[in-house]
């Protein structure tokens, strides 16, 4: 299972910048903004690395469109607003992200859920808490078992389960027990019974990725096998159409209806992204199309996802990290210790000399290297 306890998202090199989500909207050049450590405390700054919330806080969270933000004074979490003021007042020991108008909160060692006025509507009962999914509910944790609450903070399901996803935005959740996996819906009735070896949720296209006596295939919503159980190892379908599968220790890439589209050859795939991926062949990476054409041999020890722009983070010889554009080649020189993908803004986390900054697409800095840290990117209102 993903890590339940996802309170927060760090930002790459970054330590516990929190992802949080109506206060006065700080005087700024761009409509997202961003946690920054500088000299050990917490502000925000903009996408031109102006200080819009002057650093003042031990940890603090990016902010979400709801205008709330988890930040952290005298070891202690409140909220605060887009002005920098405190709306619900430091008091817990933890504080996570606004997920759906919800957030997990921690008191004593035991979780709880508050809404946005910072009022109980789980009172701290838990060994942990995930954000709240688009349907309302929440994985919740005691000792090393789970099960899910609503919004109400009653549970729709015991806590029986060795592991538990979130739920997807279709309303299905992955929930495995005594080492068999299933998948239920949000009235914790099994639409796919709990027998497998191991699954997945169901990709776009309706098929999941399933395992049966060690080897992996596909079955679809009425659990008939459209792919039988053939392949060494297998992902889900991505928005293309393709899906990685490995046969004698190689991986390709088989379509719909099983046929290996891109015979299996390398060592380790990913995913497509964009019409790319990363393979892997004798420990170098390199970029294939989703016809198999070569963009770029294995050539790196590390290539990330494309990004929305256009543009994969890689590790060059001399251990340091730039940026390739769509054909593979140096956009961005490798000078920096570390790098993020380009993300939702146009720019992209580099770190130097233990010192975080964001460079352009140009790969000109844009934000000064010169903080111990910086989150997220996210917007304060709604789009």
């Amino acid at each position: 299972m993903k890590s339940l306890l996802r309170f927060f998202t760090s930002a790459f090199f970054c330590t516990i910048f929190l992802t949080g989500c109506s206060g006065q909207a700080p005087s700024i050049a761009t409509d997202r903004i961003a946690p920054g450590m500088l000299d050990g405390k917490c502000g925000y700054i903009d996408e031109t690395g102006t200080i819009v919330i002057k650093p003042q806080f031990e940890n603090c969270s990016s902010f979400c469109t709801n205008g709330l933000a988890s930040a952290c004074r005298d070891g202690k979490y409140g909220y605060i607003d887009t002005s920098g003021a405190f709306v619900i007042e430091p008091q817990f020991d933890f504080a996570s992200i606004f997920s759906n108008g919800y957030a997990a909160v921690c008191q004593d060692g035991l979780y709880g859920v508050i809404d946005e006025d910072g009022t109980y509507i789980a009172e701290p009962a838990y060994t942990g808490i995930q954000d709240f999914a688009s349907c309302g509910l929440a994985v919740v944790m005691q000792d090393t078992l789970y099960g899910y609450i609503d919004r109400f903070g009653h549970l729709i399901t015991e806590i029986q389960y060795d592991s538990a996803d979130p739920f997807t935005d279709d309303g299905y959740a992955l929930v495995s027990k005594n080492g068999v996996y299933g998948i239920i819906d949000t009235t914790g009735s099994f639409v796919i019974p709990m027998e497998y070896e191991y699954l997945e949720i169901f990709a776009d296209n309706g098929l999941a990725m399933v395992k049966v006596n060690g080897k992996y295939g596909f079955i679809d919503r009425q659990e008939q096998t459209v792919i039988d159980c053939l392949f060494d190892g297998a992902f889900s379908f991505a928005d293309n159409g393709l899906a990685a599968a490995a046969l004698d220790g190689k991986w390709g890439f088989i379509d719909e209806s099983g046929q290996m589209i891109i015979e299996p050859q390398y060592d380790l795939v990913y995913s497509f992204s964009n019409g790319r991926t990363i393979v892997k062949k004798d420990g170098l990476a390199g970029i294939i199309d989703e016809n198999g054409a070569e963009i770029l041999p294995p050539s790196y020890s590390y290539i990330s996802s494309y990004g929305d722009n256009g543009k994969a983070v890689f590790r060059a010889d001399n251990d340091k990290w730039g940026f390739l554009d769509e054909n593979g080649q140096i956009a961005i020189e490798p000078v920096y210790d570390y790098a993020a993908v380009f993300d939702s803004v146009p720019l992209a986390l580099v770190q130097k000399d233990g010192m975080c900054g964001a460079v352009d697409e140009n790969g000109d800095t844009v934000i000064d290297i010169v903080y111990q840290n910086i989150g997220i990117f996210t917007r304060y209102t709604e789009e």
